[in-house]
């Protein structure tokens, strides 16, 4: 019984340090991975410029903030995470490729990536391909009423 008592108190106090060593790194590197990343895509899409926010010094503090969440055995959802990670991804590949082909530097061509991005996000989270293709659609075509 000792024994039970003594590792339910050690696997508790890994899981809140880990999760406090998540947040404290996370404001050390960069705070402005906060949010579900969803919205802040869509308004991207649409054509507002959120300055900052999928730069590589977002996407390392990300990548850590997640993986220690997740570690730390906090029920988080994963779904926003994964699709910010995804469109950080897909801005830093296509600030790549348009040093070599400049058809990357067209907004539209961006606007596009950021939407298969957030495609990728869903489907890595629900490991589902069709319905990611049905999200593309969706946050591509959709054209709001007047």
């Amino acid at each position: 019984m000792r024994m039970i008592i003594s590792d339910w108190v050690f696997l508790a106090v890994l899981g809140v340090s880990v999760a406090f060593l998540s947040i404290s790194v996370d404001m050390m590197i960069y705070y402005f991975q906060e949010g579900s990343g969803i919205p802040e895509m869509k308004t991207i899409i649409r054509g507002v410029v959120l300055k900052d926010y999928l730069t590589f010094k977002t996407l390392v503090s990300k990548v850590f903030g997640i993986a220690m969440s997740l570690g730390s055995g906090v029920p988080i959802g994963k779904m926003g995470p994964f699709v910010h990670l995804a469109s950080m991804a897909a801005n830093q590949l296509s600030q790549l490729a348009s040093q070599f082909d400049p058809a990357f530097k067209n907004e539209a061509r961006k606007a596009e990536c950021f939407a298969a991005a957030c495609a990728v996000g869903v489907a890595c989270t629900f490991s589902a391909p069709i319905g990611a293709s049905f999200l593309i659609t969706l946050t591509i075509d959709f054209q709001p009423r007047a």
